[in-house]
């Protein structure tokens, strides 16, 4: 063989294996990115749905002469490239990150079982949560 050919051979053999090397760490890379990424969002939704656990007790059990409570609430849009979804439903109290539907579900200390929960909402916009104590009902817009 050639000291030509083999110098040419040398460079082929080096840049696949340099390739591939750098193909294989921008891959482990991008694994340890949406690991991240969705520690991130999995904290988010337990934090969102805490919050939101904690807003409907303090207007539940703040104003006991009051029949009607109404909480404007700005939060976040995106956290982790994910906007949430607040739904209010009989099981109680669901965060869910979209794109991806995971979801964090809560029955709000138990409010669920003593009021008519309704409602869903997202975190791209304001979110509006409403006790009307005369209907028992408690509703997310």
């Amino acid at each position: 063989m050639a000291k030509g050919v083999s110098t040419v051979i040398q460079f082929i053999l080096f840049f696949f294996i340099g390739l591939g090397l750098f193909i294989t760490i921008g891959i482990v890379f991008k694994n340890y990115s949406d690991i991240f990424r969705e520690d991130v969002a999995s904290g988010s939704r337990m934090l969102l749905n805490s919050y939101m656990s904690s807003l409907a007790i303090v207007s539940f059990d703040t104003c006991k002469q009051c029949d009607y409570v109404q909480i404007n609430i700005k939060i976040a849009n995106k956290s982790a490239d994910y906007y949430s979804q607040i739904n209010f439903s009989k099981l109680g109290l669901n965060v869910t990150s979209q794109p991806g539907g995971k979801s964090f579900l809560t029955s709000i200390h138990n409010l669920n079982s003593t009021l008519n929960l309704t409602g869903i909402s997202f975190s791209i916009k304001t979110v509006i949560l409403t006790l009307t104590k005369p209907q028992n009902k408690l509703e997310v817009k």
